[in-house]
């Protein structure tokens, strides 16, 4: 399973999903991590959902953040990927012990 997780420092949850500077990567099965650039972090429109996008097409299936809007959680329910609310600012290792603890 992979998991991301919005980020602006590479450290902690961002507060926000589609216009994060970044996501974090999780691969549950090799245990790898990586930072990827949001390419739609300053979009004009339709950032959420570009996001929701951009993830699906890396094979995520769970993103962890403190809030999504509406449409982008709609394109991450069509796209079959679950969301994990954490609140913003913990520490993303956190985050992921949460959600796990959460989806065991």
């Amino acid at each position: 399973m992979k998991y991301a997780i919005p980020t602006d420092d590479g450290k902690t949850v961002g507060s926000v999903f589609g216009r994060a500077i970044n996501f974090a990567l999780y691969d549950h099965e090799d245990g790898s991590y990586a930072i990827l650039a949001n390419e739609g972090a300053n979009s004009e429109h339709g950032a959420g959902t570009g996001a929701a996008a951009f993830l699906a097409e890396r094979g995520v299936g769970t993103v962890i953040a403190p809030e999504i809007g509406p449409k982008a959680a709609a394109a991450l329910a069509a796209a079959g990927i679950a969301i994990v609310s954490v609140p913003a600012g913990i520490e993303l290792g956190e985050a992921m012990a949460r959600t796990i603890a959460h989806t065991s």
